[in-house]
């Protein structure tokens, strides 16, 4: 699905509202031994995918503040740009948002918490309209709308990817 899907900047954050809502509710409701087994072989936990959608979260809120500081005329020192690697045609997450593992569930919905409490602070301050971009490392060039609906966009990836497992 492309981003463009994902809506306006309102709808971009509505759609992240749902997909937490589900998402939270999926792991509360999960049996403990279901959410630290890989889905499959050589595959994360579900406790691990959640940590690692956490993780893109600030990573996303950090994107964020830096596109409204560069849109004040701020001037940043560049970040080196590190494209996306595939492996059996699906995106690898980059080393930075790569999940540790080991958490508990209170700790990963703590972790959930915080992440998802940073990105809609920094996006209460962000102008989803302005020309300012950074790169994403699967999408190219995208201003702060399109980051946020990136992060729709890998919420509900991840989210089904989980539902579907948890319904197997």
């Amino acid at each position: 699905m492309p981003l463009e899907a994902y809506g306006t900047w309102e709808e971009a954050l509505a759609r992240l509202g749902e997909t937490r809502k589900a998402l939270l509710a999926l792991l509360q409701g999960a049996e403990p031994a279901w959410l630290s087994t890989p889905l499959r072989e050589g595959a994360w936990t579900p406790l691990m995918v959640a940590e690692h959608i956490a993780l893109v979260e600030e990573s996303t809120a950090r994107v964020l503040r830096r596109l409204r500081r560069l849109a004040s005329g701020e001037s940043l020192p560049p970040v080196p740009f590190v494209p996306g690697t595939y492996k059996e045609g699906k995106p690898q997450a980059p080393e930075g948002v790569r999940p540790k593992g080991g958490l508990s569930l209170e700790e990963v919905l703590d972790l959930l918490q915080r992440a998802r409490g940073f990105l809609l602070e920094e996006a209460a301050k962000a102008d989803p309209h302005h020309p300012a971009t950074f790169p994403h490392p699967f999408f190219g060039e995208l201003n702060a709308l399109g980051w946020v609906r990136a992060a729709a966009y890998h919420e509900a990836h991840h989210l089904k990817a989980l539902q579907e497992a948890f319904s197997r």
